[in-house]
């Protein structure tokens, strides 16, 4: 087997890495399909956020079984953002787990996971990413690769994203001029504020050859000013940018309206459509744009800023786990606003974790 049209490059090792890992993972399944016996014998990691959706998991299978072991990760405040559902955390967690779960400093970057699975006894774990931080996440899969256990993935999505369609609308119906768009859209409380950091993914950083062009791969975010802060830290001389395409039909108008808001940014510019939801397609995907068309790494030190989905989060870390060379970086902000990620809960999904190497344990 081997990825269409990539002829030329079937001897490439790291092709032939990216391609073995895609033999070796699964699509995600429904929640439902953990049974209450399984559960029993796994111990349940999560992360407290301000999203409604981040308590998803939980409160889902609280309903249905207990686990043997529940480790929640917290940031150590007792007022904020992110203790909105605080209570409904430790509701569910009694339920769970009634005698065996406890809390831990979340340190945003993965360290504490590491930690953690020290001292836990189960040999499955369910590690929920829903309210992990896109960077974090790096980390979190780095450490539960390297864990010798089965790791289960959980993943819960919102009732419905910010900004709502509604608010589109009303935001198009009130501009000024077109031109005025990404300015706008930069100053609406949706997401996250305006001022934005750009920095490297601990652990992959990549590395760029002496000489050689820099491109970037970057995932159009619904502010632009997060993308603008990671294209002003560099000079690249080759662009392809990811417009995700949303899982529900109800939601499509979101990828028209992500085009839109970074007009400006990527005029001109390569612009492709993933879809946010299914990670082995957008390793796939991602795959082709390095190996395949446009084939960048023929030509380019590739970096990749994953500003999108949590599922095209999962597939940029495998990927630059088997590709070394690519440099991962990210738009950090400097506030967020907790009130507008996003309402409810929606559908809860589970994966197979796959290490991306496959003598490494997982």
């Amino acid at each position: 087997m081997h990825f269409d049209g990539m002829t030329p490059l079937e001897s490439s090792l790291e092709a032939r890495l990216c391609q073995d890992f895609l033999t070796r993972t699964e699509d995600e399944a429904s929640l439902d399909l953990i049974s209450a016996e399984s559960l029993a014998e796994t111990a349940l990691f999560a992360v407290e956020g301000f999203e409604e959706r981040s308590v998803g998991v939980l409160e889902m299978l609280a309903n249905k079984a207990c686990v043997s072991e529940l480790v929640i990760a917290r940031y150590d405040e007792h007022r904020g953002p992110n203790t909105k559902f605080r209570k409904r955390f430790d509701r569910a967690a009694r339920k769970l787990a009634p005698s065996h779960w406890r809390t831990v400093h979340n340190t945003n970057d993965g360290s504490w996971f590491l930690q953690e699975l020290s001292n836990i006894k189960s040999t499955r774990i369910l590690f929920d990413i829903t309210g992990a931080s896109n960077r974090s996440l790096f980390g979190l899969l780095d450490a539960a690769v390297s864990s010798g256990r089965e790791v289960l993935i959980a993943y819960s999505e919102a009732g419905e994203y910010w900004p709502t369609q509604n608010d589109w609308r009303t935001l198009r119906r009130e501009l000024v001029a077109p031109d005025d768009l990404a300015r706008v859209v930069d100053e609406k409380p949706w997401l996250f504020g305006y001022q934005h950091r750009c920095e490297l993914v601990k652990g992959h950083e990549g590395y760029d050859s002496a000489g050689s062009a820099r491109s970037l791969v970057a995932f159009l975010p619904f502010k632009p000013a997060r993308l603008a802060s990671v294209i002003g830290e560099e000079e690249y001389s080759a662009f392809v940018y990811v417009a995700g395409r949303p899982r529900l039909p109800e939601n499509e108008w979101r990828l028209k309206a992500l085009i839109e808001i970074n007009a400006d940014l990527t005029r001109g510019q390569r612009v492709l459509t993933m879809d946010t939801f299914g990670y082995r397609k957008a390793f796939k995907q991602l795959t082709d744009i390095l190996f395949v068309e446009p084939a960048l790494l023929n030509n380019f030190d590739v970096h990749l800023a994953p500003l999108g989905s949590k599922l095209q989060v999962v597939a940029c870390w495998a990927l630059s786990s088997i590709i070394r060379s690519v440099t991962v970086v990210t738009s950090v902000p400097l506030k967020y606003f907790p009130e507008a990620f996003s309402e409810g809960i929606g559908e809860r999904w589970v994966v197979r974790l796959v290490a991306p190497i496959a003598n490494k344990p997982v």
